[in-house]
């Protein structure tokens, strides 16, 4: 698993170390029961603070995508009920289109970022 971390970007670092995580699962790059680099192996690696990794690690733990064992994290399979991801995945989408109406973006320029992103994600996988 390759982890580019993107320093002048204004997406926290945390937000895309756990984007590039997820990335990863979904690619099968990370298995189920795969154990991540540990908080300061990949701190140093990426020469970001510690702090920056553990938030990281822990809230996907609180969302149920990594589990933190004695030996450290790793990968797990999702505890949560289909419809509590609905229900998530759903408050995401309308953060998203507030967002999007905040900055008066068309409808169609939204149709065609998703589809374009769509289509880019899947080549990828």
């Amino acid at each position: 698993m390759l982890i580019e971390i993107e320093a002048s970007s204004p997406v926290p670092i945390y937000t895309q170390l756990i984007n590039q995580i997820k990335k990863a699962i979904v690619k099968g790059e990370l298995k189920r029961g795969e154990m991540l680099p540990s908080v300061r192996v990949l701190a140093g690696d990426l020469g970001v603070n510690m702090h920056t990794i553990n938030k990281a690690y822990n809230l996907m733990v609180d969302e149920g995508i990594l589990l933190k064992s004695q030996r450290g994290y790793l990968v797990t399979e999702s505890k949560q009920r289909p419809e509590e991801v609905e229900e998530q995945l759903k408050e995401k989408i309308e953060e998203l289109l507030i967002e999007v109406y905040l900055h008066e973006v068309s409808s169609e320029h939204i149709k065609e970022w998703m589809q374009d992103t769509a289509s880019q994600l899947e080549k990828e996988w």
